[in-house]
């Protein structure tokens, strides 16, 4: 049962979460092979992850193998069509086999809430299956019961490698522990060597063990009706060539029935408080599904658990070839994982995106002052202040790839800086850490930006790659990176009374960029409306809409923008995401926040959830929108829905303002200004509102009741004062104060 501590109410979250129960366990009702889940991309079967450790299975009726990775084994040297340098790799796994006649019973689910795995084995006397693992350590558990009249045989083999036998193997038997091990690539070229073990403890029967090979070992046991037992199995290695194989011995051997129950008490504690963060209620299965198996993929893939940060696909590298090398992808893809956790409630999830950044700055810097050469010819010879980085790195410091003549891989992160030190409140994350990194990026704008002058007036431009491997004069794109970086850095140079003496040259940049391109769409069907063009040439294909990045994730156009700019806006995203079908057709445009735009620029509710629903229903059957490209970036989903309920524009909250005509709640989704916010919509206005204020201060809400009298705001039973100006509701709040606020009509 879940509980958690609830400051508006009892029980809310046990209720909403047992009813969700069912639709959050995906079934497999016949086996699926090897074959059906081996993916280069994300996984294709059912999954487990702790932000360090991956799992998929697959299955035969008879068993099943649990497929493993860790986050931080990663090879140097490893070459295919987007470069050279570091590679995510799988370590290995364990297969558990029944040895019984074959029926046609069988049964696997991945249950989402509970964080399992649950098997049923297609034999005359089944045997049980529940995999799960542990989230602050890296133990692997399958617990196996049957009701068979007769001992069953089981075997399990550990083993390590992968499809590529390249790579060096190990395997020992150690006083009942089976041991395997996997390296990575050794030589001249390769800057390290990473090595990972896998080791595996059979509890509750006597076990039979063999090692098999140079990279298998092997167990045999019977199983009895009523006596269950369990494959524990713990994942270790390093990036210093040591698989840590005498720590994971000694984790194993210290465990017993206590232990085991502690730890799976510890798993369901960590991700009860993970599921009741906050979560919504959309009133639509779908909708609710998708939005709450995202939550479920963002925090398997990433948390404070993780050693170095997981690529555009998590923690499930379970191929020797994943697909751009398993990188976190710099030029959006792989930052589009961790825009939505910040709304979501759960922005500790980012910290180890954080720490991956900060390695890179040192290279970044030297790339900005000796590699402009290598974006474009046109750059020989170029020198810039700031950071420049490629399109892809891997999680433990390193780059690799080109550039694709894109000098916004860097500022592409400003926005998760931002948001952290915004949606908190955290003023020394903030310094420390946020602002440092977006004055690196404005340093770069100060000495890459040119100046037009003309007629005596002038302007600031930038030529750089709108898009991969494009040329661009003036993408809508980049200046609203531009604008971004610049806005920031203003306002936080004044929060923390630093670099006044920048601010006359930030805000005439602010106040000198070009306006965005505006032309007539050239292709067939469209509405005959202008657009916003993606560069000064007035560029119109793909089917994205890049061109509306300054919406998000840059936030420089918003709710608050004039109503032409906001017309421009709609025609653009329908034209691209309707009449030429971008938002369901264009392989990834939920994960290029297509949708968040939407949302963010007052687009037709009924579309957007439309839309979305398309793409939801060619979700797998573990839930995920594959487009043989990217993983967690679809997580941007969480994002959409939390924007349609909630939105902080420039210290304002607005409550459902691209919501649907239809009932619907969230509860703690977390706003900017260090708000917690829960709310109640009937369908044509808020019934119910009520915030924490963490950091205190004061409340700006957009009257959800603009057309009643006698709004009353209420802190512990007392009401507050407050003005009401320009539909503007605003209050002073307390540190940790709880606030709730109705209309009395």
């Amino acid at each position: 049962m879940l509980t958690s501590c609830h400051p508006f109410g009892v029980n809310l979250d046990d209720r909403y979460f047992q009813n969700k129960r069912g639709m959050l366990t995906a079934r497999w009702t016949a086996p699926f092979g090897k074959e059906d889940v081996e993916s280069s991309h994300a996984p294709k079967g059912p999954f487990l992850g702790n932000g360090d450790v991956g799992l998929v299975s697959y299955t035969s009726e008879k068993g099943q193998t649990l497929q493993l990775s860790k986050v931080d084994f990663i090879t140097d040297d490893w070459t295919d069509w987007t470069g050279t340098g570091p590679a995510a790799l799988p370590v290995g796994g364990v297969s558990i086999q029944i040895h019984a006649e074959t029926d046609d019973d069988f049964l696997y689910e991945m249950r989402l809430l509970e964080a399992e795995l649950y098997m049923k084995t297609g034999t005359v006397e089944p045997v049980e299956m529940r995999t799960w693992m542990s989230m602050n350590d890296n133990y692997v558990v399958t617990e196996l019961a049957t009701r068979a009249s007769c001992p069953i045989l089981v075997t399990v083999e550990t083993y390590a490698g992968c499809e590529d036998t390249y790579y060096e193997t190990t395997a020992e038997i150690h006083d009942g522990i089976g041991q395997v091990t996997r390296r990575t690539r050794t030589g001249e070229k390769v800057r390290w060597t990473a090595r990972a073990g896998i080791s595996t403890r059979i509890i509750g029967t006597e076990v039979i063990w063999e090692q098999a090979s140079s990279s298998q070992v092997t167990s045999t046991f019977l199983i009895r009706s009523g006596h269950p037992i369990h494959i524990v199995t713990y994942v270790s290695g390093s990036l210093n060539d040591n698989a840590n194989l005498s720590e994971a011995y000694e984790k194993l051997c210290g465990l017993d029935g206590d232990s085991l129950i502690l730890l799976k008490e510890s798993k369901d504690a960590w991700w009860r408080d993970m599921w009741t963060r906050s979560y919504v209620e959309t009133n639509d299965s779908l909708l609710n599904r998708q939005y709450l198996s995202s939550i479920y993929l963002m925090a398997s893939a990433c948390n404070l658990h993780s050693p170095v940060c997981g690529g555009m696909y998590g923690v499930w590298n379970m191929n020797d070839t994943m697909n751009y090398h398993g990188d976190i992808h710099l030029n959006y893809n792989s930052q589009a994982g961790f825009y939505s956790v910040f709304s979501a409630n759960r922005p500790e999830l980012a910290m180890p995106y954080y720490e991956f950044l900060e390695k890179m700055i040192p290279e970044g810097r030297r790339r900005a002052r000796e590699d402009l050469g290598s974006v474009h010819p046109s750059l020989k010879g170029k020198s810039c202040r700031g950071l420049l980085f490629p399109v892809s790195a891997l999680g433990n410091g390193y780059f690799y790839c080109q550039y694709w003549q894109q000098t916004v891989n860097a500022p592409f992160n400003i926005p998760l800086f931002s948001w952290y030190y915004e949606y908190t409140g955290d003023k020394e994350f903030l310094r420390e850490r946020a602002y440092p990194f977006i004055r690196e990026c404005g340093d770069f704008y100060e000495d890459y930006l040119e100046k037009d002058v003309s007629d005596n007036t002038y302007h600031y431009t930038i030529t750089t790659g709108g898009h991969e491997n494009s040329w661009d004069l003036n993408p809508p794109s980049d200046l609203g990176f531009v604008e971004m970086t610049f806005r920031l850095l203003l306002r936080y140079s004044e929060v923390l009374d630093v670099d006044s003496e920048r601010r006359a040259l930030w805000k005439d940049i602010v106040d000198h960029l070009p306006l965005y391109k505006v032309i007539m769409p050239t292709q067939t069907p469209n509405q005959g409306l202008p657009i916003y063009a993606k560069n000064e040439e007035g560029w119109d294909w793909p089917a994205h809409v890049i061109q509306l990045q300054p919406v998000y994730p840059c936030e420089v156009l918003n709710l608050h923008s004039d109503s032409t700019t906001l017309q421009l806006a709609r025609n653009t995203l329908y034209y691209y995401g309707i009449d030429q079908q971008g938002l369901t057709e264009t392989m990834n445009e939920l994960g290029l926040s297509a949708f968040i735009m939407g949302t963010r620029i007052g687009f037709n509710p009924n579309i957007l959830i439309n839309k979305m629903k398309v793409l939801i229903r060619r979700a797998g059957t573990n839930f995920l929108i594959l487009d043989g490209h990217h993983c967690l970036e679809k997580t941007t989903f969480v994002e959409t829905i939390n924007s349609m309920m909630l939105q902080s524009v420039e210290g304002v909250l607005y409550l459902f303002p691209c919501w649907i005509d239809s009932p619907a709640s969230f509860t703690r989704l977390r706003a900017k200004g260090a708000f917690v916010v829960s709310a109640d919509y009937d369908g044509k206005e808020v019934v119910s509102l009520n915030l924490l204020s963490e950091k205190g201060g004061i409340c700006r809400i957009n009257n959800p009741w603009p057309n009643k009298g006698n709004v009353k705001v209420l802190c512990n039973g007392e009401e507050v004062d407050f003005k009401l100006e320009n539909r503007i509701l605003s209050f002073l709040t307390e540190t940790g104060g709880t606030y709730e606020l109705f209309c009395a009509d």
